[in-house]
């Protein structure tokens, strides 16, 4: 088994990013070692140390001690969660670390980044969710934006961590030399809101929250007779099947038939088959729903996931015994590569050799001269696909003209005119396939061999059924790395199933946790298509890496059930001891306080704080204009503001509603207390600090979202927005033999996504 045991890994965590970083890479095979850093809002409960941290060998090394260098000579990864400055204030400046060590791959996770003003600003969680636009779509639009219960910021920085070491590390294989990576989570976390971004930057649109409402219909939870129901009306063209078994034939009808007329008519199509829900179980629904080829999914709470059918056959769910002696349930592997296997048994810190330094010979781009062939669609694999096109490799992306990716819209003739299209599939190629036919077939036989990485996030089955199963694929490239993005994995009894981000966080239980209270419903996050996304870029990073080691490629299972479960692991833990539901926070903390979000001065205009220690609660308690409330019994320390919450939130909405967030927030900050405002996407775009950091690109005329990382050896950067349909045809199917069968794509032969058949 080719695994990771090559990698010698420091590890100061810190971050929650560091930890999930680091938690990958041990996973995996590295040699880790962990230093603990203390800092404001580091220190996790015992169940958060259990699943970031697991068995990890741990030493608390001092930044000027004789250990600490050496252990920095011999290293191949430094994971730098220790906080903004901390390292270089030890003596440990960029250019040091280069000297001692010029292989070193060192990723610095910090929540503004290495630059610009805000860089050395206190944050928390939620403040980081806040800044990022995210917290601007999640809740209800009738009162205050909500946190997520999950930590989206940190474990979209864990991946990104992960897969930018990933990428240096197979860049100094190929080309020699270490490298430094600058990770702003904030930056990272905005990957989550690329779409939005990308289309108010083109349209001047800006989202407004709205619950769990989506654009189309039906394409969210509803009641049903023993719960709730994540009744997707996707893929589109089976809805009209199931349509006709709801009792109401007003939905076949020319009005609602086509989504457009349901979007349009939305109160009116939900009116019509909600009834019928009610008479249904959640459980009865689900299978119904995936027999018409809808993917829909129950509404599970964590206990009901964690007994779920497929996770048993899979075994995703392991008894595992802690550092603590404590056993805890937790979530397996995230994904499962054929040739390295997944291990968090206990290990003791091996003896470490001396990194062979390596001079760089070429500061190409990391991926450059790879192919990746892109077969995914909509918005996980496509997401994953991308981050190889920005960074060097050339991605095609291979398109059915009779039924195009979604992200290309509902009219034929406007295929070619999306924002979210030319975001999610910038700096790569479109080549039409129709693989009924041999010419057709012939050329993806030519791109097979010579491609280094395949994606696709089909149901099981359907690429055997294209003829290009796993097999096939092997046949033809041995040395192919082959990711399949599933919505349950590649077996169990659930494996043929689809899935939408909607389906997913129902069903893995995720969706569950994010609540204003206990008694109010539960509402997406919306995060989980890119940062499943994200697991499946890991993925391939992880198989590419280990190709260059061994030569071989291999193939790699992703279930994004399973990796959407992987971001609450630690919740997972909580739900098996206790046989109880976690408990929902809203905005408030497990431990800080105060925390929460505040009204402004204007309408929905909002304020995000965290208190996360005494001395930031007197210096809050000055700003507020009540220094007594600093020395108030009532308040004295972190468990008491909890048990106080509501009366000082009066406080805290009376203070906040006199001036605007900035201001509310610049305050805070001076006075060293995490704050920031709920960004909008029109935020973000005039943003001093994403500014001063060139966060944006642009391409021609066209503004885009930046990069979740900064390589210092360059190598990032956004070449093009998405291709016009079919823009690499001529040269493709003239290269593989088959000029002849180019096809026309005249608009009679263009089919969208949207189609009702």
């Amino acid at each position: 088994m080719s695994r990771l045991a090559h990698l010698q890994v420091l590890e100061l965590s810190g971050h929650v990013a560091a930890a999930f970083c680091g938690k990958l890479l041990r996973g995996f095979g590295a040699q880790l070692l962990r230093v603990p850093v203390e800092g404001p809002g580091f220190g996790l409960d015992a169940d958060e140390q259990a699943w970031y941290h697991g068995h990890k060998p741990t030493a608390a090394l001092a930044f000027d001690g004789e250990e600490f260098a050496t252990r920095l000579a011999q290293a191949d990864v430094l994971i730098d969660g220790a906080g903004h400055g901390v390292l270089a204030a030890a003596g440990w400046s960029t250019e040091r670390l280069q000297a001692l060590n010029p292989g070193l791959v060192c990723v610095q996770i910090t929540p503004q980044g290495q630059t610009g003003p805000a860089r050395a600003d206190p944050a928390s969680d939620l403040t980081l969710y806040a800044a990022s636009g995210l917290m601007r779509s999640t809740g209800s639009g009738e009162r205050e934006p909500l946190n997520a219960r999950p930590r989206i910021v940190e474990l979209t920085g864990g991946m990104n961590a992960f897969f930018a070491v990933m990428t240096a590390l197979l860049r100094r294989a190929r080309q020699g030399g270490g490298e430094f990576i600058d990770l702003a989570l904030r930056e990272s976390a905005m990957e989550n809101l690329e779409v939005a971004i990308a289309e108010y930057l083109a349209t001047g649109k800006i989202a407004r929250r709205n619950g769990d409402q989506h654009a189309m219909v039906p394409w969210r939870t509803y009641p049903c007779a023993d719960g709730q129901i994540a009744a997707i009306g996707g893929p589109i063209r089976h809805w009209l099947k199931a349509a006709a078994q709801f009792d109401a034939p007003e939905l076949l009808g020319e009005t609602l038939a086509d989504m457009g007329g349901r979007i349009a008519h939305r109160a009116e199509t939900e009116a019509l088959f909600k009834p019928w829900l009610a008479t249904r179980t959640r459980e009865q629904l689900f299978h119904w729903g995936q027999q018409q080829g809808l993917a829909w999914a129950p509404l599970r709470s964590m206990a009901e996931a964690l007994a779920d059918p497929q996770h048993v056959a899979r075994g995703f769910f392991q008894p595992q015994r802690g550092a603590d002696d404590v056993e805890r349930v937790l979530p397996a592997a995230p994904f499962r590569p054929e040739r390295c296997t997944w291990s968090e048994t206990p290990r003791t810190a091996a003896g470490w050799t001396p990194s062979a330094p390596t001079a760089a010979r070429s500061n190409a781009a990391p991926y450059a001269g790879l192919r990746v062939l892109d077969f995914s669609h909509d918005w996980a694999g496509p997401h994953a696909a991308r981050l190889f096109a920005d960074h060097g490799a050339e991605v095609i992306k291979i398109e059915y003209p009779r039924r195009l990716d979604g992200m290309r819209g509902g009219y034929p003739a406007k295929v070619n005119e999306h924002p979210r299209f030319w975001q999610l599939h910038r700096g790569k190629r479109s080549l039409t396939l129709d693989l009924k036919l041999d010419a057709h077939r012939a050329v993806l036989d030519a791109l097979v061999r010579n491609a280094d990485l395949l994606i696709e996030n089909s149901r099981p089955g359907v690429m055997a059924k294209k003829g290009y199963g796993p097999e096939r694929l092997h046949a033809l490239n041995p040395r192919l790395v082959t990711v399949a993005m599933s919505a349950f994995g590649a077996d169990g009894p659930h494996a043929r199933y689809a899935g939408y981000g909607g389906t997913l966080e129902a069903a893995s239980g995720l969706q569950s946790l994010t609540a204003y209270d206990a008694d109010g419903p539960a509402y997406r996050v919306r995060e989980m298509d890119v940062m499943n996304g994200l697991m499946g870029a890991c993925a391939a990073a992880l198989g590419l890496l280990l190709r260059e080691r061994d030569g071989l490629g291999q193939w790699i299972d992703v279930s994004e059930c399973e990796t959407t479960a992987w971001f609450v692991g630690e919740l997972f833990a909580v739900t098996a001891r206790t046989g109880q539901q976690p408990a929902p926070l809203g905005n408030r903390h497990p431990r800080f306080a105060p925390q929460g979000c505040y009204a402004g001065a204007d309408e929905d205009q909002w304020l995000t704080l965290t208190v996360r220690s005494e001395a930031e609660w007197r210096a809050f308690a000055a700003l507020l204009g009540e220094p007594a409330l600093a020395t108030n019994p009532r308040y004295a320390s972190a468990q008491a503001r909890r048990q106080h919450h509501d009366e000082l939130d009066v406080l805290i909405a009376a203070w906040s509603r006199q001036c605007s967030p900035q201001e509310a927030a610049a305050q805070l900050l001076a006075a060293g207390i995490a704050a920031a405002p709920v960004a909008s996407v029109a935020d973000l775009a005039a943003d001093p600090q994403l500014a001063a950091r060139g966060w944006f690109q642009t391409v021609g005329t066209l503004r885009l979202p930046g990069l979740p990382f900064r390589l210092a050896r360059g190598g990032g950067a956004v070449g093009a927005r998405g291709p016009d349909l079919g823009e690499a045809n001529a040269e493709l199917f003239t290269a593989a033999g088959q000029s002849e069968a180019i096809p026309e794509l005249k608009p009679e032969q263009i089919g969208t996504a949207y189609s009702r058949y």
